[in-house]
């Protein structure tokens, strides 16, 4: 048997190299270990902390609290912010804001850092404290709430808004102005620098950061609707019987075009300063100003007309006393253009509550009494004032039989509930009806303003035909022989045209029938004795 002595010595000293390498390597892990160990347990602050810019590595827990103490030790009351704002500057102490400083927070940032985590994580962070530093800034403490409240309070007292477009509409010009720019403080940014400054520790300047508040731009549409703008005339209106005049409004007129221009002009110059533009706007003065009104209102007596009646006997003044609350009633009232006149709206019921007595009446059976009678005379004196004045006429009704105080075919009866008489204002002015009663004569004119002074009015009644009364004879057992008693008095009928004219000059305008009116026969009544 041959034994190979060369292949066995090889394989001894390369088991020999292994266990060397594995002691070498567990030597150099033991050293590590030790290393680490002694590192971990350093009781100083490990290298690569800095606190402001300042090296604190190497320092005991002694030597690090009484850093921070002579560090840290601060008279915060003779601290204080100086807020500049031009129109509202503010001083404001660090106390006010309690400011103050955490020391044992930081003592804890400092020292910890590299002691916490696992052992690996730990050396890991000693490692990179090392390498990469740890740069640590004072943590100061400030109350936010009193902080927040102060930058309120500067909004609040600094706060400007801008000021929109004016238009300014004066009688013969117009003229447009751009807006003003506000101002608002940046909250948010002068926050931010407050808290730069106290985290400063020491007093300074703040300067508020002020923002631009950009004013509206011209609402084009809104100004040219509140601009343009139609002439209209002064006009009148009643209130609680008295006219009040309303003025006039120029007209305003704007070529849309040039107006465009004139913003674009207006906004182009006012981007560093407000700037005023006049428009070039073209005015219409209406053509009834207050002016014209005051000087034609009421000034001419379109008509006025006139009728008597008896005071004799009682009847008559009880009458005449019916005649003056009528007219009374009326008295004063105004009409406007276009506005209608109802004799019994105005007038009203007639009652004994308010005066009114009893007096004769026309029915269709004949005379009686009624209370209110005779004042078919005011109602009818007031209708031949209008007939004359030439206006509208909307309802006239004529008296049963033919009356004594006006003539044939120009009276308007009235009776409250069934006949009334109306009128209407069919001139381009107020009127007003003025009425007056003096001795035996009523009075009743209209007033207004007369545009066709050279007019006219005849009007001319024609009695087409006479309707005799008859006579009726009444048996009447109180009286004897030949005694007879005239009960009623007969009053003849009639029909009658009347026509309407208007002249100017001798010029004819209009020639018409106004209306046909009959009045029945009123018999005469003769009480007489049987034995006659």
């Amino acid at each position: 048997m041959r034994i190979n002595i060369f292949n066995k010595a090889p394989r001894s000293r390369q088991k020999r190299l292994i266990i060397a390498g594995v002691f070498f390597i567990a030597i150099l892990l033991l050293c590590a270990i030790i290393l680490s160990a002694k590192i971990l347990v350093n009781p100083y602050v490990y290298s690569g902390v800095y606190l402001d810019g300042v090296h604190l590595g190497g320092l005991s827990e002694e030597q690090l609290k009484e850093y921070l103490q002579d560090k840290y030790t601060i008279d915060f009351s003779s601290m204080e912010l100086n807020i500049f704002h031009k129109d509202y500057p503010v001083k404001v102490s660090f106390n006010d804001l309690n400011v103050h400083i955490n020391s044992q927070i930081m003592y804890n940032q400092i020292y910890d850092s590299g002691r916490k985590g696992s052992f690996f994580q730990r050396l890991m962070d000693i490692y990179r404290l090392q390498k990469t530093h740890l740069y640590l800034n004072t943590e100061v403490f400030m109350d936010l709430k009193a902080l927040d409240r102060l930058i309120e309070d500067i909004y609040q007292n600094t706060y400007e808004a801008a000021g929109s477009p004016s238009l300014f509409l004066m009688e013969d010009e117009v003229y447009i102005r751009s807006g003003v720019c506000g101002y608002t403080v940046n909250r948010e940014q002068l926050k931010e620098r407050l808290v730069h400054q106290i985290n400063q520790l020491q007093s300074g300047i703040v300067i508020v950061p002020v923002v631009e508040i950009l004013p509206a731009r011209v609402d084009v549409d809104a100004f040219y609707d509140k601009i343009v703008q139609e002439p209209r005339d002064a006009s009148v209106e009643v209130a609680s019987g008295e006219i009040i005049i309303i003025p006039e409004i120029t007209g305003r007129s704007l070529d849309k075009a040039s107006f465009l221009s004139s913003v674009a002009e207006l906004e182009a110059k006012s981007k560093k300063y407000p700037y005023e533009q006049k428009l070039p706007v073209v005015f219409t003065k209406p053509e009834k100003t207050v002016q014209v009104i005051e000087e034609a209102l009421f000034r001419d007596v379109l008509a006025e007309y006139k009728t008597s009646f008896p005071t004799k006997t009682e009847h008559d003044k009880a009458r005449a006393e019916n005649i003056r609350l009528a007219v009374e009633a009326i008295d004063g009232t105004i009409l406007l253009p276009g506005e209608a006149f109802s004799f019994n709206d105005v007038v009203g019921v007639r009652t004994t509550q308010k005066g009114y007595r009893g007096a004769n009446v026309y029915t269709a059976s004949g005379i009686s009494q009624g209370v209110g009678g005779g004042i078919c005379q005011v109602s009818t004196t007031l209708y031949n004032a209008c007939l004359e004045a030439n206006l509208r006429v909307d309802e006239r009704n004529p008296h049963t039989y033919t009356i004594a105080y006006a003539p044939l075919g120009r009276d308007a009866a009235i009776s409250y509930g069934s006949e009334d008489y109306r009128f209407t204002n069919s001139t381009n002015w107020p009127i007003k009806i003025s009425g007056k009663v003096k001795g035996n004569e009523v009075s009743l004119a209209l007033i207004g303003t007369d545009e066709y002074p050279s007019l006219e009015v005849v009007v001319q009644p024609s009695v087409l035909k006479i309707i005799p009364y008859e006579t009726e004879y009444v048996e009447d057992n109180t009286l004897s022989g030949e005694t007879s008693v005239v009960k009623q008095a007969g009053m003849n009928g009639a029909v009658v045209d009347t026509f309407y004219t208007i002249k100017n000059g001798k010029d004819v305008i209009s020639s018409y029938k106004l209306h046909t009116t009959t009045y029945k026969a009123l018999p005469e009544i003769i009480h007489i004795s049987p034995q006659r």
